[in-house]
């Protein structure tokens, strides 16, 4: 039976055929989540199977560098219309892999807090199609649960001029609404040389309403619909 990819979105058992095999895993500090523990990092993508918290900004049509529409056209399959993004040695993504271990190192010096490495894949217990990926844990620390490390370019330094960027805020609250945590500390390395910590705390709030929104974008991938027209009325700090 031949069945469309919109369909297969919508069957659990087929939407996970392609998927590496992981170990299912509850994590105690994390009521609203499952983890999904594997220590590869080279897992293959399945761009299809939900919304990461990467995703989050550009699936309210809120992320500078990825329109709602690209996503859309990720997430059911339609890469081949796209342009390829290359991947070079000198590119921004390489650096960012290479320097995160010594970002996360000096937010370690200058904090004193305890950090452990991770590299868990998250999926919410009450809606499975939101997804994250957390890489860093802080630990034994009343305050903070999560570390993200970023190395910002040229390109995306202009957005960090007054603070946290509304797209950075989105992807962290998505990610706090997965794992269940209650805050995450944001650490982004610009341009190589100017180190930044934004703290961004749970708001129950703007998480419900981040997952109205983000369940209407995945409605659309499920359907194959075009993206719904963005809500202007969603705060963005």
């Amino acid at each position: 039976m031949m069945l469309t990819r919109a369909e297969r979105l919508r069957s659990p058992a087929l939407a996970t055929t392609q998927r590496a095999a992981l170990h299912l895993n509850r994590t105690p500090r994390a009521p609203g989540a499952t983890v999904l523990t594997d220590r590869n990092l080279h897992l293959p993508q399945t761009p299809d199977v939900g919304i990461e918290h990467r995703d989050a900004a550009a699936a309210l049509g809120r992320d500078p560098f990825k329109s709602q529409v690209r996503l859309w056209m990720e997430k059911t399959g339609r890469q081949d219309m796209l342009h390829p993004t290359q991947l070079q040695d000198d590119s921004l993504t390489y650096w960012s892999c290479l320097l995160e271990p010594l970002v996360a190192a000096h937010y370690i010096n200058r904090t004193g807090r305890a950090v452990r490495r991770v590299d868990g894949a998250v999926r919410h217990r009450e809606h499975p199609w939101m997804l994250a990926t957390v890489t860093r844990e802080v630990v034994a620390d009343p305050d903070v649960q999560l570390l993200e490390c970023l190395c910002v370019g040229m390109n995306a330094a202009p957005f960090r001029a007054q603070g946290v960027p509304g797209y950075m805020r989105l992807r962290a609250l998505h990610l706090l609404a997965v794992t269940g945590s209650r805050a995450v500390d944001v650490v982004a390395l610009l341009c190589g040389q100017d180190l930044q910590v934004y703290r961004i705390e749970r708001d129950d709030g703007e998480i419900e309403r981040l997952i109205q929104q983000e369940q209407a974008f995945w409605r659309g991938v499920e359907l194959d619909q075009a993206p719904p027209a963005p809500d202007e009325d969603f705060p963005v700090q």
